[in-house]
C-alpha cells in the first residue's frame, strides 16, 4: 500500500503540526486547513500517523469523525488526549481499520523512510526515487500541458581521479559536487545520484533553454569551486539536457535523449553542456558564412564573429571568446553587397569547439529582425573576415 504523493515542504509543515502539544494543535490545524490547496491535507495526516492510504474525500470524512471522537474522549476523561491518541483509538476500537498497530517516533520513522529513497554518500535522491519522480512529473506535465526538462551530468575523468588520488578523495568530490548541484536548484527541482559519478536533475515547468541555463550554472559552479581549491583535484562536469515534449514524451526516451546530449559533450572535449536537439525544428536552418560584429558583453564592443547557420528563430555563431548564457547582445551583420543590418539577441547556448585554437559556438535567439535575417544572409555572398 503506497501513500499519497507529498510535496516535501507541505509534508514538513504537517510533521511540525503533528509533533506539537495538544493545546497548540487546534490553532495550528485551523491555520493549516486554510492551506489545503497546497496538498492532500487529510490523507497526508492519516498516512503519516497510521500508514493507511485514503482518497482525500474519504480521509476528510474520517478526520471529522476523529475530531468528534476526540471531543467525546475529552468529555469522559476530563482532559484533552490530543489528536494522535484519539486517532489511534478511533482506528483500533471504533473504525477497526488497524488490527495490530505499531507505535513509532515520527522523527525516527522519517529518517528511516528518507534513507530508503536517498543515496547514503551524497544525500541526493537515489536512482529508484528518481525514476518515480520523473514518471510523476511527466504525467503532471502531460495532464496540465506544461513543459519540463531533464539534465544529466557526469564528472569528467572521475576514474582517473580515483586511481591517482584514491577513493576517499573521490568520495569527497562526489559529496561536494552533489552539494553544489543541490544549492543551485529550486525547491521544486529534484536532484538524484543516477549512478556512480552520474547525476540527474528534474526541472519541472522549465523549457530546454531555461534548463540549459541551470545546467550551465551548475557546470561553472563545480569547475570554479575546484579550480580555486589549492592542491585539490581539478574537477569538471559534462552534461546533456532534454525537454518534454519537444525531445521526447516517454520516460525512457527522455533519459536517452539527455544521455545523448551528455555523450556529445564528452566527445566534444568535456566540461560543457549540450542540448538534446530533437529532430523536429520550428524553423528551417540555412548554412551561412558571414562576418558579424558582436557587442554588449560587459562593455566590450566590436568583437568579430562569423555566422555558421541561420533561421527565422536565431543564429549559430563562431566566436573567439566565450559569452555567458543569458547575455543580451547586439549584432551587426556585414553581408557584403547588402546594407548593414543590426539585430538584438540572447545567448541560449555556448559550446567550446575542438581544436588547438580556442573558439566557441554561440546559439543566439533573435529578439529583433527575425523576419529579415534569413533573406539577407541567404541572398548575400559570404565575405571572408
Amino acid at each position: 500500500m503506497t501513500g499519497p504523493d507529498h510535496n516535501l515542504g507541505f509534508r514538513q509543515s504537517l510533521l511540525q503540526l503533528l509533533e506539537s502539544n495538544p493545546p497548540h494543535e487546534e490553532k495550528l490545524l485551523a491555520e493549516f486547513e486554510q492551506r489545503s490547496d497546497e496538498g492532500p491535507l487529510y490523507s497526508s495526516i492519516l498516512y503519516i500517523l497510521t500508514h493507511l492510504s485514503f482518497p482525500e474525500g474519504e480521509a476528510r470524512r474520517h478526520w471529522k469523525q476523529i475530531r468528534a471522537h476526540r471531543d467525546r474522549l475529552k468529555e469522559k476523561l476530563g482532559r484533552d488526549v490530543g489528536t494522535r491518541v484519539a486517532l489511534l483509538d478511533y482506528f483500533v476500537n471504533v473504525n477497526r481499520e488497524l488490527k495490530n498497530p505499531k507505535i513509532i517516533e515520527i522523527s525516527i520513522y522519517e529518517r528511516t523512510e528518507r534513507s530508503a529513497i536517498t543515496d547514503g554518500l551524497t544525500g541526493l535522491y537515489n536512482h529508484a526515487y528518481f525514476l518515480q519522480a520523473l514518471r510523476r512529473e511527466i504525467h503532471r506535465s502531460k495532464r496540465h500541458d506544461l513543459k519540463m526538462s531533464l539534465a544529466m551530468f557526469d564528472l569528467d575523468d572521475f576514474k582517473k581521479l580515483n586511481d591517482t588520488r584514491g577513493h576517499l578523495e573521490g568520495d569527497k568530490v562526489l559529496m561536494k559536487a552533489s552539494a553544489l548541484i543541490q544549492e543551485t536548484l529550486r525547491e521544486i527541482d529534484v536532484a538524484a545520484r543516477y549512478g556512480g559519478e552520474e547525476f540527474a536533475v528534474i526541472l519541472p515547468e522549465t523549457s530546454a533553454s531555461g534548463a540549459f541555463v541551470v545546467a550551465e550554472r551548475i557546470r561553472l559552479k563545480i569547475a570554479q569551486f575546484f579550480r580555486r581549491k589549492r592542491g585539490g583535484p581539478k574537477v569538471s562536469v559534462s552534461g546533456g539536457v532534454a525537454a518534454y515534449p519537444e525531445d521526447a514524451e516517454a520516460l525512457d526516451d527522455l533519459i536517452r535523449r539527455a544521455d545523448q546530449g551528455l555523450y556529445r559533450s564528452k566527445a566534444a572535449g568535456k566540461n560543457r553542456i549540450t542540448l538534446a536537439q530533437g529532430e523536429r525544428r520550428r524553423h528551417l536552418r540555412v548554412p551561412a558564412s558571414h562576418p558579424l560584429t558582436v557587442s554588449g558583453r560587459g562593455g566590450r564592443k566590436g568583437t568579430i564573429a562569423r555566422a555558421k547557420n541561420v533561421s527565422e528563430g536565431g543564429l549559430l555563431l563562431s566566436i573567439r571568446d566565450s559569452v555567458p548564457v543569458g547575455s543580451k547582445i547586439s549584432l551587426v551583420i556585414q553581408p557584403g553587397t547588402s546594407p548593414t543590418m543590426s539585430l538584438r539577441g540572447e545567448v541560449v547556448r555556448v559550446d567550446r569547439t575542438a581544436g588547438r585554437e580556442a573558439r566557441y559556438e554561440l546559439g543566439v535567439r533573435l529578439l529583433s529582425g527575425k523576419t529579415q535575417v534569413l533573406t539577407v544572409l541567404n541572398a548575400s555572398p559570404s565575405v571572408e573576415a
